[in-house]
């Protein structure tokens, strides 16, 4: 800007339609004392619209760490209920199948029978050995390891194994009892007193004739519970680090610990915790309390607990698990929460600061360059007009005509100074709305000044852009004119647009966050129902069919024995078919078991030395191949890296499956070897002369119950095989079988090379 020029063109008040002659301004130091309140009022509101948008931000994030805390306890509650009402279940199931085993020895009146001529004469024919297969029969399943019949002066008369020590004296205590009583009667937890170790019983009393009767003795069903009871007891559906389960019972002012305990060792019929103590759940368990409580463990650690009574028993259970492991995804989720909620409040807080810093900028520094030009000399207000940041403009109020611009005008619109002081704002097009324009013209002829108002002008190529404006009237000498600035804040809205998008998508993280955290919910229950189904059918195969079976099998030896007499040949073959038959359903039974439990058991991998491994399997099976004559060939053998006695398992199916079907050959000749490594795995080949199997059916061979050939021809159960491809599976392998009728067949499977 020419200094003459500001000198000689005065501006003097606009008589169009728009323009009009203006009163002068306030004084200058009026107006600069209006300025000076009006700073602190506004950094007054940003302030207190910071505070709020702060308290809504924390409040929302408070509420929501609340309800996902709330979520989590009664989800976790609902997990604990679930394994303690599944629990709970099952050991009133198993205390009821052992008092049915106990009533069904008990209703046996062909073993009284038998019984009561053997106390007469010990020498009688046969009624020894059929009571000890009577009392064998139960060892049979794996639920007692000692049976013993017990005179009434608690004498040992006969025993399964044979030659036992004297019945210990928890069972002599209760003997009388159960002589007197008419039906089975439970001995609970005890310690042996000769091998210190942990049982139960059953006490069965055996009457002549009918119920109640003379009592002839007892039978006692010594249960170990380390086979099935301890187990299931410890064992959780879910995985957890902390989590266990407890079985106790009242005794006398004591809380007894019935099982071992995860943390603490050799505490069953040990640990004792007064019922003074009523911060641990086993002590509320034993005072009668139910479902889920908070507090101390053994340990004195804190815990959240599901306590409950098992019925028609005098025992509890306390499913636990640490409040630490509980409530760690808490933690996570708090400080996740804080994160958020602190990149909220400091974008908030960002964007407050910088609209501040600008509109304090702008009038500011309008006021210092306003303040210049009426006070420093020409030179100094005219280095400070063309070296401005901002576009600035001076305007006659009597025609709006451009008097004079800065660069910086020049460099934002894109107009030379000269296209500017030839015409005016409406002439360049300058404003993209007109009714901003006309506000800011009635603003000026009402005697008012604007600061700092957003509005859109459009540069000589068109393009659009954003600035914070800022205009007054100023008095010089007689004349008026029209200071405005633009400052160019294009690039700070963008900005805006972009720390706004930033907040969206925070928002939309968290929204997808929270249904990914329900998403989990909901399948952790689906693993929790789904485990106590798995539960409920091991239950149901090792027990609900067990006993069904065990009675069929006990009354068709008392048919047998008392009806046998009077069968005719082809009735006593009826009768020799229905025991072949469940015996068999008995055998179909365990080995389906087994392979149920084989997808749960969990495995310990390590090196193994196949050679070894295959002697010990030899060995084995020397009771089934010592009367045939076979040839083993077996080449020297790798090491692989495997569960020792799943691969055993393995390997007893694959090698008694050859030689059972290399029966028709005189030699039988089997061969063990392996075929190589590659990739890191060994593949091994059992290989055989038997009859082999048609190769069309091949993808049948592992499947639970296929059999390629009769029952009549071949015995089996059509399992085996299907375990071994259960358990080669299990340690990542493959299973295949090569083979042709009458030429034999051969097996492989693969494995990680140690």
């Amino acid at each position: 800007m020419r200094v003459d020029n500001l000198r000689h063109n005065r501006y003097c008040g606009y008589s169009g339609n728009e323009w009009m002659p203006a009163q002068p301004p306030p004084e200058g130091k009026m107006k600069a004392n209006r300025d000076t309140k009006a700073a602190p009022r506004t950094g007054l509101r940003l302030a207190l619209a910071f505070v709020f948008l702060a308290i809504v931000i924390a409040t929302a994030g408070y509420f929501y760490y609340s309800r996902y805390a709330d979520s989590l306890r009664i989800e976790i509650g609902n997990q604990l209920s679930a394994i303690g009402q599944l629990k709970t279940d099952q050991l009133e199931k198993w205390r009821a199948e052992r008092l049915a085993d106990g009533w069904l020895l008990s209703l046996n009146t062909a073993f009284a029978a038998r019984l009561s001529q053997y106390l007469e004469d010990s020498a009688a024919a046969g009624a020894q050995q059929d009571m000890l297969s009577w009392l064998a029969s139960y060892t049979a399943y794996a639920e007692y390891d000692q049976i013993r019949l017990l005179d009434a002066r608690g004498a040992t008369r006969l025993s399964v194994p044979s030659s036992l020590p004297p019945a210990s004296s928890a069972i002599l205590e209760r003997l009388p009892e159960a002589l007197q009583s008419s039906q089975p009667t439970f001995v609970e937890f005890y310690r042996g007193d000769i091998d210190q170790a942990i049982h139960l019983a059953i006490l069965v009393p055996i009457r002549s004739g009918q119920p109640g009767g003379q009592a002839l003795g007892v039978v006692a069903l010594r249960i170990d519970p380390t086979v099935y009871l301890y187990p299931f007891i410890s064992r959780w559906p879910t995985p957890s680090v902390t989590a266990e389960t407890l079985l106790v019972r009242r005794d006398g002012d004591d809380a007894l610990f019935l099982n071992e305990l995860l943390f603490q060792k050799n505490t069953a019929l040990t640990l004792r915790i007064p019922l003074a103590s009523q911060d641990l759940p086993a002590v509320k368990a034993a005072l009668g309390e139910t479902g889920i409580v908070d507090g101390l463990d053994y340990r004195g650690m804190r815990v959240i607990a599901d306590v409950r009574a098992v019925p028609d028993s005098p025992w509890f259970l306390v499913s636990r698990m640490d409040q630490s492991e509980v409530y760690a995804p808490l933690r996570e989720r708090l400080w996740q929460t804080v994160a958020l909620v602190g990149v909220a409040l400091l974008g908030t807080g960002t964007s407050l600061a910088a609209l501040w810093r600008h509109r304090e900028a702008t009038l500011y520094r309008d006021r210092a360059e306003l303040s210049e030009a009426l006070h420093l000399s020409d030179d100094r207000f005219t280095k400070a007009f063309q070296t401005s940041p901002y576009a600035i403009t001076f305007t006659r109020a009597e025609d709006g005509a451009f008097v004079e611009v800065n660069e910086a005008f020049s460099s934002m619109t894109g107009f030379t100074r000269e296209e500017a002081v030839t015409g005016s704002s409406v002439g360049l097009n300058l404003w993209v709305n007109e009714e901003d324009r006309h506000r800011v013209v009635a603003a000026l002829r009402a005697g008012q000044a604007v600061a700092g108002k957003e509005y859109q002008f459009r540069t000589k190529s068109g393009e659009v852009i954003t600035g914070l404006f800022s205009a007054q009237m100023l008095q010089a000498s007689r004349e008026l004119c029209i200071l405005s600035s633009i400052n160019d804040i294009t690039d700070l809205k963008r900005a805006e647009h972009e720390r706004e998008r930033a907040v969206e998508d925070l928002k939309r993280s968290n929204k997808e966050l929270a249904f990914q955290n329900e998403e989990k919910g909901k399948r952790a229950a689906e693993l929790v129902i789904a485990n106590k189904e798995l539960e409920a059918f091991s239950y149901s195969v090792s027990h609900d069919l067990r006993a069904p079976l065990r009675h069929v099998q006990s009354y068709v030896d008392m048919l047998a024995h008392d009806a046998e007499s009077h069968l005719s040949d082809k009735g006593q073959h009826y009768m020799k078919t229905i025991a072949d038959a469940s015996r068999e359903m008995g055998v179909l039974i365990d080995d389906l078991l087994a392979f149920s439990r084989m997808g749960r058991v969990e495995m310990c991998e390590t090196s193994v030395d196949l050679n070894t491994l295959v002697q010990d399997t030899l060995r084995d099976l020397e009771a089934t191949t010592s009367a045939r004559n076979i040839v083993w060939r077996i080449a020297p053998l790798p090491a692989v890296h495997a569960d020792p006695a799943m691969l055993r398992l393995a390997l007893t199916n694959l090698l008694s499956n050859a030689v059972k079907f290399t029966r028709p050959r005189d030699p039988a000749q089997i061969e063990i070897g392996s075929s190589g490594t590659a990739d890191g795995r060994v593949t091994l080949f059992v290989r055989d002369n038997g009859v082999g199997f048609d190769p069309q059916y091949a993808h049948k061979l592992f499947g639970i119950f296929q059999r390629l050939h009769r029952v009549d021809e071949f015995e089996g159960t059509g399992i085996g095989l299907a375990n071994v491809q259960h358990i080669i599976a299990r340690h990542g392998g493959r299973t295949w079988a090569e083979g042709k009728l009458n030429e034999g067949a051969t097996f492989y499977i693969t494995l990680k090379a140690s």
